[in-house]
């Protein structure tokens, strides 16, 4: 699965997630520095957004990608296009909040900020639905260390608008809970 992350004035990242002979995650990224690309350019059949590096280099980036809008808001204004501007307007104007990390940043059902798919947060009993939102806001703000902080944060983003009636369903003592049974290693 590709994933765009770490988006900036400066440079992004682009990345793969991707698993090994044990099923383990592994992650393999790039940093590519907005100077180094020549062009970005939505395939013929919109499917895809190809970006050009001056190197020769290409990627081919589904537009469902992670971290796409993000992308295109951080864009420097000479590799926009008016098709590119209108899309992007198109995008903001589509986009809806999410329910675990509350950015407005929802887009085909996929949060740029948090990375949640929504679709497995609602449910149609209100109930499970809380509890699913519970359960990926416990993951989102888990530590890995026991002596870490809870970074309150770091998943505000300036590229979006928050949600003024989101609210945060689990509480500090939650997290360390959570943390110390699914994230903390056993010593």
């Amino acid at each position: 699965m590709l994933y765009l992350s770490e988006i900036n004035d400066e440079y992004f990242t682009i990345g793969e997630i991707g698993f090994n002979e044990e099923m383990e995650s592994v992650f393999s990224d790039r940093e590519v520095i907005w100077a180094d690309v020549k062009s970005i350019q939505f395939s013929k059949s919109k499917e895809d957004v190809v970006i050009h590096l001056n190197n020769g280099e290409h990627f081919h980036v589904p537009v469902d990608t992670s971290g796409l809008v993000s992308l295109f808001k951080n864009m420097p204004a000479g590799l926009n296009t008016p098709e590119q501007t209108v899309f992007i307007e198109q995008i903001y104007s589509e986009l809806s909040s999410c329910k675990v990390c509350g950015n407005v940043a929802v887009w085909q059902n996929q949060c740029n900020v948090c990375h949640t798919d929504q679709d497995d947060v609602v449910n149609s009993d209100p109930k499970v639905e809380l509890e699913n939102i519970k359960e990926e806001q416990l993951q989102l703000f888990a530590t890995y260390e026991e002596d870490e902080p809870i970074d309150w944060e770091f998943h505000i983003d300036p590229n979006f608008k928050r949600d003024p009636n989101w609210k945060l369903l689990v509480n500090e003592a939650e997290i360390i809970e959570f943390s110390r049974e699914n994230t903390w290693e056993e010593e």
